[in-house]
């Protein structure tokens, strides 16, 4: 039997699955988190990934998205900027996104924040294809976690041209090439492996998905578009997001009191952008310590719900392993 190594790179936490046991490691801090900009050492990332795969056959990884690093000649000139980095926040765009790119022009976007970068580069990867590109000499990921880039047309399946190299994006899950004898997978986005996890690939109701940061979600067939990021899901269908709401980042900051109008405001807004459904799934690391707080929210929203502690992006990574889904 193959020995399968799950590895979710979150946020807070860096979390693995070998063997059916689950163990975390805090994920590295900042080196530069000043003036709209959140850096963190690439190699210390790509450190802690390489000490765990020692022994697997197979390597499956969800990572967090609208992240980046660039390489010159091979070799990274940049830390890697996160998400949480909005140094685009004052660039004019000189580009256009449609929806059918699957991401908005917002400061974290990593096209946008390309305009501010003064260092000399040749490649651009993201978190998951600079992890892939260090163990297997391959740029590589999966359409989920290449799209937030904002330069990969998902209804099209083409990607921009570019002065400089791009990862190859690719639209099902599979091997990409070897680190000693470990197969290793094409990463996917942390967002759309915890969802499946928790609700799997055709679920017909809103997902909460409360990490860190918080989105609001729906999964449609094929592609589709409206007041909302058009993300890629897996086996082509789309994972309408409304983006940008207060996830666990804002709400362990104030007390119940404070957040309640806030969350009925902004959630009672955002289930107004995707199409109407009967019933809600919250999920995430938050909700196990927000509980009483969320049911006070959503009992006033009207919306009929149910929370989803287990499952998380290890097992939708444990999910995709099986080959079943794209």
């Amino acid at each position: 039997m193959k020995r399968n190594l799950y590895i979710d790179i979150g946020s807070t936490n860096i979390k693995w699955k070998r063997d059916g046991v689950v163990q975390q490691t805090p994920f590295p801090a900042p080196v530069v988190a000043n003036d709209g900009r959140f850096e963190v050492d690439a190699e210390e990332i790509f450190k802690i990934v390489r000490s765990l795969i020692e022994d697997s056959d197979r390597v499956f990884f969800s990572v967090q998205m609208h992240g980046y690093v660039l390489l010159k000649d091979g070799k990274a000139v940049t830390n890697y900027i996160s998400w949480r980095d909005e140094r685009g926040a004052n660039c004019t765009p000189n580009f256009t996104l449609t929806k059918e790119y699957g991401v908005d022009i917002k400061p974290n976007l990593p096209r946008l924040s390309l305009q501010t970068q003064t260092v000399e580069y040749d490649e651009f990867c993201t978190l998951g294809s600079y992890l892939v590109y260090r163990l297997t000499k391959i740029n590589a990921t999966h359409i989920t976690d290449a799209a937030p880039s904002g330069f990969y047309n998902v209804r099209a399946r083409t990607q921009e041209k570019t002065t400089f190299k791009l990862p190859i994006a690719s639209y099902s899950i599979k091997p990409i090439g070897n680190y000693g004898k470990a197969e290793i997978y094409t990463p996917v986005g942390d967002q759309q492996a915890a969802i499946l996890g928790s609700v799997g690939k055709d679920f017909k109701g809103y997902v909460l998905n409360l990490g860190t940061a918080a989105q609001l979600c729906e999964i449609l067939d094929g592609f589709a578009s409206g007041e909302f990021e058009s993300r890629p899901y897996f086996d082509g269908k789309t994972l309408c997001t409304v983006t940008r709401l207060p996830g666990g980042g804002v709400i362990a900051q104030y007390t119940d009191e404070e957040l309640f109008e806030r969350l009925v405001k902004e959630y009672g807004i955002a289930l107004k952008k995707l199409p109407t459904c009967d019933y809600l799934v919250a999920t995430g690391g938050l909700v196990k310590y927000r509980k009483a707080l969320l049911c006070k929210v959503l009992d006033e929203l009207g919306v009929s719900y149910s929370f989803n502690e287990s499952c998380d992006a290890l097992a939708g990574l444990e999910i995709l392993s099986k080959g079943e889904i794209k």
